[in-house]
C-alpha cells in the first residue's frame, strides 16, 4: 500500500496554506476580516512552535462571514480557526471535485459529517451544492456545545431542509453506558452521534449501521467525513454493514492522531487514493471506479 504524504502534495500544501492565510482570507471571509486575519497569524505562528497547538481566539468574536457561510461560534476559543476558509482547505478543494464528478453522474449521494464541531463542513457543503436535490447530509456531533452552534448555523443557512443534524455518541456497539461526553477517552467508550429526525443526547453509545439502518439503500454513493480525535477506528467498526452496502463510499479520515485507522481500512479492502494534508487521507470502497475526479469547480459564495 503506498499511503504517503508525497514530496509534490507537502509542497503544494504548504503552498496553499500560505497563500489562502496571508491573500485569499482577505477576499473569502466577509466580516470580521481584520481580527481573522490576525488570528490566523496567531495560530499559525503557534502551529509553526508545537504541530499540536489549537490556539484559541485572542477576539471576543461571536459571529463570522465567509464565502463558505455564516458561523455563530464562541469567543476565544479554536472555532475562528476551524471555520476558516483556510482550514483544511486541500481537502475541501479534492471534495468539491469529487462532489462535482459524482453529480455528473447523477448520483444520490449521501455525505455523513461524523465530527461535525460547529458545521463547517456540513455548512460548506450544504451551501455549495443546495440545488442538487440528490444530496443529503447528515451532521453528527456529539458534545451538547458544539451541538447546538451546529444547529444554529445550520438554520441561519437555511440548510435545515439538506442537513440532518445528529447529537448521540457513535460507537462500535449500541447500548454502552458514557462515562465521558467527550472524544479522546478509551476507544471503545468514546465516540460521535443524531436531532433532526436522530434525537437526544441519552448518554449511550449508538452504531451508524443501527442509525441509519436500511436508509443506505436509497443512495448510490456515500461521502463521509470523520474527524473524532482518535475514535475514527471505533466509529468505523459500528459501520460494517454500511462499509460493505455496496455503495461507493469514500472517505476522508484523519489518521495523523491515529494511525491504526490506516491498517484497519486496508485490512477492510478500501484503497488509498491520496493525501492533501498532514492531517487527513482520502480512501475508497467502491463497486465501479472513478478514474478522474478532475471537474471544474464551481462554488458559488452566496447563501
Amino acid at each position: 500500500m503506498n499511503f504517503e504524504f508525497t514530496f509534490t502534495n507537502r509542497l503544494a500544501f504548504y503552498w496553499s496554506y500560505f497563500l489562502s492565510k496571508t491573500i485569499l482570507l482577505w477576499f473569502e471571509v466577509k466580516k470580521p476580516k481584520f481580527a481573522m486575519f490576525v488570528h490566523e497569524m496567531r495560530y499559525s505562528l503557534n502551529k509553526f512552535i508545537d504541530n499540536r497547538s489549537m490556539a484559541g481566539s485572542p477576539f471576543a468574536t461571536e459571529y463570522v462571514e465567509t464565502c463558505s457561510g455564516k458561523f455563530n461560534i464562541r469567543p476565544h476559543s479554536t472555532d475562528m480557526s476551524i471555520i476558516s476558509p483556510a482550514y483544511e482547505r486541500r481537502d475541501t478543494l479534492y471534495l468539491t471535485r469529487l462532489l462535482h464528478r459524482l453529480i455528473s453522474l447523477d448520483r444520490k449521494i449521501l455525505v455523513l459529517d461524523i465530527g461535525a464541531h460547529v458545521g463547517a463542513f456540513s455548512v460548506m457543503t450544504g451551501n455549495s451544492f443546495r440545488d442538487y436535490k440528490n444530496l443529503h447530509i447528515m451532521a453528527f456531533e456529539p458534545a451538547l456545545q458544539e451541538f447546538q452552534l451546529l444547529e444554529k448555523n445550520i438554520a441561519c443557512n437555511h440548510l435545515s431542509e439538506k442537513v440532518e443534524t445528529c447529537n448521540v455518541f457513535l460507537s462500535s456497539i449500541d447500548g454502552r453506558k458514557l462515562s465521558q461526553h467527550f472524544y479522546g477517552e478509551t476507544a471503545e467508550e468514546v465516540s460521535v452521534g443524531p436531532s433532526s429526525t436522530c434525537k437526544g443526547n441519552d448518554e449511550v453509545t449508538h452504531t451508524l449501521d443501527s442509525l441509519l439502518g436500511d436508509r443506505i439503500q436509497n443512495f448510490d454513493s456515500i461521502v463521509m467525513k470523520i474527524d473524532t480525535e482518535g475514535a475514527e477506528t471505533t466509529i468505523l467498526k459500528g459501520g460494517i454493514k454500511l462499509l460493505k452496502s455496496g455503495a461507493d463510499i469514500y472517505l476522508l479520515v484523519e489518521d495523523f492522531i491515529n494511525p491504526e485507522i490506516v491498517t484497519f481500512l486496508e485490512q477492510l479492502g478500501a484503497t488509498f487514493v491520496t493525501k492533501r494534508t498532514p492531517y487527513n487521507s482520502w480512501w475508497q470502497l467502491k463497486r465501479k471506479t472513478l478514474h478522474s475526479v478532475t471537474q471544474p469547480l464551481n462554488i458559488s459564495c452566496s447563501f
